[in-house]
């Protein structure tokens, strides 16, 4: 979750991480793994292009920032940031 009135720093390092799955669904004794590396809009882009049956299975972890509350954003919290006006389009 993310609070809306709070600046996010878009430009921060990021990862985009996927967790092993097995039918679709993440297995959860597993560790996620890297996919991508760069900045924390990238990450939201290339998460949000990702298959819609796919998207769940992904994470973006980042620095922590006073508008997050934790330094993992989800699939959700990243459609919700990808929405803001000031999310960078490209």
């Amino acid at each position: 979750m993310f609070r809306e009135s709070v600046p996010i720093a878009y430009d921060a390092p990021a990862d985009l991480k996927k967790w092993p799955s097995l039918r679709n669904e993440r297995v959860a004794n597993r560790t996620p793994y890297l996919v991508y590396n760069g900045t924390l809009a990238d990450c939201i882009r290339l998460l949000l292009a990702k298959p819609i049956k796919q998207i769940s299975l992904y994470d973006i972890v980042t620095e922590r920032q006073a508008a997050f509350d934790s330094n993992t954003l989800s699939p959700g919290d990243a459609a919700e940031i990808a929405m803001r006006k000031d999310f960078p389009k490209a």
